[in-house]
């Protein structure tokens, strides 16, 4: 008959057999994170080769058509950003942020993200999308989504050039037609008297200028 074997032994070896497991979960867990975040900062580089090859010189050529608008970048552990912002002036009378941001998840995917603000807040827009894309080295399909983003921003800033409550301030009548329109819409004007008259067409500022000289 084999010796018994104490309790006391018999409780260190379940101390011993704990231990080993705890530290093979570390071990694979340590392997595991290893792994994880290896694959997370190659996809990170992907993404900022990405922002930088293609996000950038399309925001940099919406820029270029807007004498208010500037690009900036901004890139964090977490994603990569690239920002066109636009300053108040009297044909866009708001103060107005485009960002398209890319991140890299766990998978081989890239998640682009547009982000639109408008300040003051003064109608509807879309202000939020997303969307995801392989991690493939083919940039058409990512390309042709931020181009489509840029389109629909401009499609949405150009509204601010004629919406009655941004344009508020800048409203005048025409005094032929007697259409009210935002003053940087008239097609001409003419001064009398130290007075500036607005005119919505050319046919209106033939009238009034005929008008005149009767």
């Amino acid at each position: 008959m084999e010796p018994r074997i104490s309790l006391t032994e018999r409780i260190r070896n379940r101390f011993e057999l704990h231990q080993r497991e705890i530290a093979d979960n570390q071990r694979q867990l340590d392997e595991k994170m290893k792994e994880m975040l290896d694959q997370r900062e190659r996809y990170a580089a992907v993404a900022k080769n990405a922002i930088e090859s293609v996000v950038k010189p399309r925001m940099k050529e919406l820029a270029t058509n807007f004498e208010n608008a500037q690009v900036e970048m901004l890139v964090t552990d977490m994603e990569c950003i690239c920002a066109c912002e636009f300053a108040h002036t009297p044909r866009f009378p708001a103060t107005v942020r485009l960002a398209i941001a890319l991140s890299a998840g766990e998978t081989e995917n890239i998640t682009a993200r547009y982000d639109l603000s408008i300040f003051p807040i003064l109608m509807d827009f879309t202000r939020n999308t997303e969307d995801t894309f392989q991690i493939s080295g083919n940039d058409d399909a990512l390309s042709g989504w931020v181009e489509d983003r840029i389109l629909d921003f401009i499609d949405t800033y150009f509204r601010l050039e004629t919406h009655p409550m941004y344009q508020k301030d800048n409203t005048v009548v025409d005094i032929v037609c007697g259409m009210r329109i935002p003053s940087i819409a008239a097609t001409s004007t003419v001064e009398r008297h130290g007075r500036i008259f607005y005119f919505c067409s050319e046919h209106c500022k033939e009238a009034f200028v005929k008008r005149k000289t009767e």
